[in-house]
C-alpha cells in the first residue's frame, strides 16, 4: 500500500525575468501530476534542442537561439518545481 501522497507541483518556481526590478512574469501551476508535469517538459526539451541545433547551423540563428533559451527556462521550471515538491516529500 502506497502511504504517499502523489507527487504534484508545488506551483511555486516563477520565472521569466521582466522589467527594471526582475520581476517574475511566469510560474508552475500547482496539482499537476509528476507524469503530466515532467512528460511536458520533456516535450519542451525536445524542442528547444532542434532549435538550438537550428541556431548553431545557421549563420543568423539569433531567433532560434532565443526560442531554445525560452523553452529551457520553461522546462527547468517545472522539473525545479517538482523536485521542490520531492524535497519537502522527503522531510515530511
Amino acid at each position: 500500500m502506497n502511504d504517499h501522497p502523489p507527487i504534484k507541483t508545488l506551483g511555486v518556481i516563477t520565472f521569466a525575468s521582466c522589467g527594471a526590478g526582475d520581476q517574475q512574469l511566469f510560474r508552475v501551476n500547482p496539482d499537476v501530476p509528476i507524469k503530466d508535469a515532467m512528460e511536458h517538459a520533456s516535450n519542451l526539451f525536445y524542442c528547444a534542442k532542434h532549435l538550438a541545433l537550428d541556431a548553431a547551423m545557421e549563420t543568423d540563428g539569433k531567433r532560434y537561439a532565443w526560442a531554445s533559451h525560452y523553452l529551457c527556462e520553461m522546462g527547468k521550471a517545472v522539473v525545479d518545481d517538482l523536485n521542490q515538491r520531492m524535497l519537502s516529500s522527503q522531510k515530511a
